[in-house]
């Protein structure tokens, strides 16, 4: 044999060789790969078997529950609604915390279907998140409602300038019924239409919270309302709406009624009215002719003044009593009505506010008077200060409706006289403090009405 043909034999020897010891040491690595597998998977059924049971055994222990999430905009749930003068205080409607954070519900847990395999989830917190806002309804349309009109009675009324009763010359209009028997026992112009200002809210107030109450609504007193931009510039008396804030009917219906909110009541106007303020305000029309209102006109639902006289607002001394008459029937406006402050916003927020009652003719007030437990007051340069001011004393009920005044405190001095008179006519004894003790000073604080009507804005 040549030595090149030795050569290539050892070389293909080697080779061999080499071959062979690969597919040993490979079919090794494999086995061992395959025996770490096998002893990883048999490690896992244990694992598994072992939460299964474990899994088992917490079901036969502990049923699983289901949490129901309320519908915030459409919930049936509301307190009943006055229907007679003198009926019992309605059940007050829970107020949901919201003002921009707004309250939270629970999140549906959900039930078990029978499945072997566990829910990823269960056992864990239950997440709570924010309910949705309220959707304008551009569908719904408020049925007339029945309203027996209050028919006021004239028979013997005083007119205009009364012995003792100093400052109905400062009033434009003005009168004074006894709720109790609608006997108009005072009055001065009770037909004209005027100037109303914020008194405009009082029928704003109680048509939403009717069409809140009313079941075939899609609207309920939590229902959430995000602010708008038309909201938002909408000129004081107000509560500053942000950006991004979200309220309840409920919530706007207290800043509407304690703080007399422009922004409050066009939001109000907005929504309910299916995202246009105009449709909302022509039911205001229609529920005042229901009413028996004959010569009132509303332009907007909060009482600013329009770009000229005409477009004001406006309603006669004697609509707005008849329309008072009606709204005292519902317990919980006149509550709200009553209250002399009201939290808006959570506390502790920056954009927290204390609201406070314009009407100081309330308990606790400066001027308070005896008895007086609402209505509305309000003030524009054109309309003057008004006030509807209902009171109560030896379960008998005074109000008294007046427009025009030049300032607040001759307004709040007349009607507390007024009611004074009006109790002695119907033989109710003055309170031991009598209101009558507070001097009027009319002429010192008309002087001043310059600053005090420097303004536009309406409250």
């Amino acid at each position: 044999m040549s030595r090149r043909a030795m050569i290539l034999l050892i070389l293909a020897i080697i080779a061999v060789h080499g071959i062979l010891l690969w597919l040993v040491v490979a079919t090794g690595s494999n086995e061992q790969k395959i025996a770490d597998t096998r002893k990883q998977i048999e490690e896992e059924n244990a694992l598994r078997s072992e939460l299964e049971n474990e899994i088992r055994s917490v079901e036969q222990t502990e049923p699983a529950t289901t949490v129901q999430k309320p519908d915030a905009g459409t919930s049936s749930v509301k307190p009943e609604t006055g229907t007679a003068q003198g009926a019992s205080a309605q059940p007050k409607p829970a107020t949901a915390q919201t003002s921009g954070s707004t309250s939270q519900t629970a999140a549906s847990a959900q039930p078990k279907t029978g499945t072997t395999e566990k829910d990823p989830l269960a056992g864990l917190p239950t997440v709570k998140e924010k309910p949705a806002p309220s959707v304008p309804s551009t569908t719904y349309v408020r049925k007339p409602k029945k309203t027996t009109t209050p028919k006021l009675d004239f028979t013997g009324t005083a007119r205009d300038d009364i012995s003792g009763l100093k400052g109905i010359s400062l009033s434009t209009a003005g009168i004074l019924v006894d709720m109790d028997t609608n006997k108009v026992l005072w009055a001065k112009n009770p037909s004209k239409p005027v100037p109303i200002a914020s008194l405009t809210k009082i029928m704003t107030i109680m048509l939403s919270y009717e069409i809140a109450m009313d079941d075939s609504s899609p609207y309920t007193l939590q229902s959430l309302i995000p602010v708008t931009p038309e909201a938002i510039n909408t000129e004081a008396s107000k509560v500053y709406f942000k950006k991004g804030e979200m309220f309840t009917i409920d919530e706007l219906l207290v800043a509407a009624s304690v703080r007399s909110a422009n922004d409050a009541a066009h939001l109000l106007a907005e929504h309910i009215g299916g995202g246009k303020a105009d449709k909302f305000i022509e039911d205001m029309n229609r529920r005042a002719k229901e009413v028996g209102m004959t010569h009132t006109t509303y332009f907007n639902a909060h009482g600013l003044p329009g770009k000229s006289k005409a477009l004001d607002n406006q309603s006669s001394v004697e609509d707005v009593a008849r329309l008072c008459l009606v709204f005292r029937n519902y317990s919980y406006l006149m509550e709200l009505a009553g209250k002399r402050t009201a939290p808006f916003r959570e506390k502790g927020s920056p954009d927290y506010i204390l609201l406070q009652n314009h009407n100081n003719l309330l308990p606790g007030a400066k001027t308070a008077a005896p008895g007086v437990n609402g209505i509305k007051t309000g003030f524009t340069n054109r309309a003057g200060f008004c006030v509807a001011a209902s009171c109560q004393r030896g379960g008998r009920n005074l109000l008294a409706v007046v427009t025009g005044f030049p300032s607040a405190a001759d307004r709040d001095n007349f009607v507390r006289v007024l009611l004074d008179w009006g109790y002695v006519k119907i033989g109710v004894a003055k309170p031991k403090a009598s209101s009558t003790s507070t001097k009027s000073n009319t002429t010192k604080s008309s002087s001043s009405t310059s600053k005090t009507t420097s303004t536009k804005k309406g409250r």
